[in-house]
């Protein structure tokens, strides 16, 4: 499968209480690509651009042919993955001590190392999430949630359709500046394997008899010795993949003007975000749309992920409203 990724905010703190950020992961089956793309330049024409020009979700001026590039989308089985964070709420002082309690979490057995240069490095990277700005942090934080949720929910949707689409996960990821290596890509290169690692340990995906999951069978964590005879940890990993294999087999930042799956990631992720500001004449039906690319994720569960560092708040009533049609318009997790 393939699995385009793209945020849309800034994630930086502000007094604005209706600071919305958006991450976003969109997943395509191999068998959908063509026609994903014919649907998006068709999009495209509608809005009069030509099917080779980037398209982003400011320049549109017929809001019901976004709609219509949804249900095109959902037509293909398309997912749609979403996390989003209100930057009121990450003020500077909740950033830091989610920071440091990070930074403190993944030093927490380095006593019990063998080697000096694990050592070394495993300090490094902690004290790397220490120097990062606020707003890289939580824009880190926010990626890795979300990939992390795509894994979980995506494996258990698609292997009921096509078990065979497990057999590899490409990820094409929004590169922000085409000439150069941003701090971001640094910080996700160096972090993100401990980080997803640790989310697959503490939150294994779940597996349903009777399923066939033979096709991801080399994403499976071996028993690895280190963690008892370096960190004096024991651990259950039979249902734990290893994720960092997953994303690093096929991970690339890749430049949105040349990849038609992170255009269409952009203009997902912007929705989400415009939808949750109430930005589109009709946000209810906009809502709706977004809705059916989405996945149940459990009882009583919204399937739009929403974070805070710090102390959660209530969503005002017209959000609560939108969450909820959301709610109300996504796929069953488990197909009858």
């Amino acid at each position: 499968m393939r699995i385009f990724i793209d945020e849309s905010g800034s994630f930086a703190y502000t007094d604005d209480h209706n600071a919305w950020s958006t991450v976003g992961a969109v997943v395509i089956l191999d068998e959908a690509m063509g026609a994903a793309e014919s649907a998006l330049q068709q999009f495209k024409v509608e809005n009069g651009f030509a099917p080779t020009d980037e398209l982003k979700l400011g320049k549109v001026g017929d809001e019901m042919s976004y709609f219509r590039l949804l249900n095109r989308l959902a037509q293909l089985n398309c997912t749609l993955y979403g996390l989003a964070t209100n930057a009121h709420l990450n003020t500077p002082e909740t950033a830091l001590a989610h920071k440091t309690q990070s930074a403190q979490g993944l030093v927490r057995h380095i006593d019990k190392m063998v080697h000096q240069s694990m050592k070394e490095s495993i300090l490094s990277v902690s004290e790397q999430v220490l120097r990062l700005s606020d707003q890289l942090y939580i824009q880190f934080t926010c990626q890795i949630q979300l990939m992390h949720y795509v894994v979980s929910q995506a494996v258990t949707y698609y292997v009921q359709v096509s078990p065979e689409s497990l057999g590899s996960f490409v990820w094409r990821v929004d590169q922000k500046e085409p000439s150069r290596k941003t701090e971001f890509e640094d910080v996700f290169e160096n972090l993100s394997p401990g980080y997803l690692q640790t989310l697959s340990m503490d939150d294994p995906l779940p597996r349903i008899e009777g399923f066939d999951y033979s096709h991801m069978a080399k994403y499976d964590c071996a028993e690895p010795t280190y963690l008892k005879e370096q960190y004096g940890v024991d651990v259950d990993l039979s249902d734990v993949l290893d994720i960092g294999r997953l994303i690093r087999d096929d991970i690339q930042f890749v430049d949105s003007k040349s990849d038609f799956g992170v255009q269409l990631a952009d203009l997902l992720t912007s929705g989400l975000r415009r939808c949750l500001k109430k930005e589109f004449n009709d946000n209810l039906r906009a809502a709706a749309f977004l809705g059916r690319l989405m996945v149940n994720r459990g009882r009583g569960q919204q399937p739009l992920l929403l974070l805070s560092l710090g102390e959660e708040e209530a969503l005002d009533k017209p959000t609560e409203g939108l969450v909820r049609m959301m709610k109300r318009q996504q796929r069953p997790m488990i197909k009858r």
